[in-house]
């Protein structure tokens, strides 16, 4: 399928953001693992044993790592929105013109922010787009959507928000907050921390599956070769 216009490739953006999501994952359980080894220390600090600066300076390798995660995930966010951005924007060239533009890959993750419904129906209609057996000027809207579109919608959004409601929003981080909730936090159940953990491993991995499907798929719509 040829274009007057030039079209932008997705290989090099897509490779980039599956590695981030993968170590923002990876830091994700390292930061489970070394706030563990912190119990003793949150104890004696909200025993009085200990000031806040020692507590600061004791767990500071846990804060660094959060401070890790927090900005590998933005760097990933980043490159995943240029990835849908660009897959859009080949589409509209294309004129496969659907309900979601290229700017809906950066407004959709806000509205509403955390439940992703809009990047979800976008991607549906990302994969429906990208089909390459549909000839120019073809129904792409009827095709049949993957199921990795909703497994990820599932593991990424849904199940994060239940457990975010359920836990009263423990899991939103340790820099926020106070010493004394931080210290509550390494000395409380490791359970609801452990189950999130591993929620947001399977949700990273339902979308390196779905990234790595759905640009395979548009790059043999739009003729980019496997090596560029």
């Amino acid at each position: 399928m040829t274009s007057s216009v030039p079209l932008k490739r997705v290989g090099g953006v897509t490779t980039a953001a599956i590695v981030l999501v993968a170590v923002s994952a990876l830091v994700a359980v390292l930061n489970v693992l070394v706030g563990q080894s912190f119990s003793d220390e949150a104890e004696t600090y909200l025993a009085d044993g200990m000031s806040n600066t020692d507590f600061v300076e004791e767990v500071a390798p846990y804060l660094l790592l959060t401070l890790l995660q927090g900005a590998v995930s933005i760097a990933a966010a980043v490159l995943v929105i240029i990835w849908m951005f660009r897959i859009a924007k080949n589409h509209r060239t294309l004129r496969r013109v659907g309900t979601w533009g290229p700017g809906w890959a950066i407004g959709g993750w806000f509205l509403p922010p955390l439940l992703y419904i809009i990047p979800t129906l976008m991607f549906r209609e990302l994969w429906k787009a990208s089909d390459p057996d549909v000839p120019v000027g073809g129904d792409w809207k009827s095709g049949r959507t993957s199921p990795l579109v909703w497994v990820w919608f599932v593991l990424y959004s849904l199940v994060p928000v239940i457990l975010l409601f359920a836990q009263g929003g423990d899991t939103l981080g340790s820099l926020g907050g106070s010493e004394d909730q931080l210290a509550e936090q390494l000395t409380g159940s490791q359970t609801s921390v452990v189950i999130a953990t591993a929620v947001t491993i399977a949700g990273a991995a339902a979308f390196i599956a779905l990234a790595r499907a759905l640009t395979s798929r548009h790059r043999r719509l739009i003729g980019e070769s496997p090596g560029r």
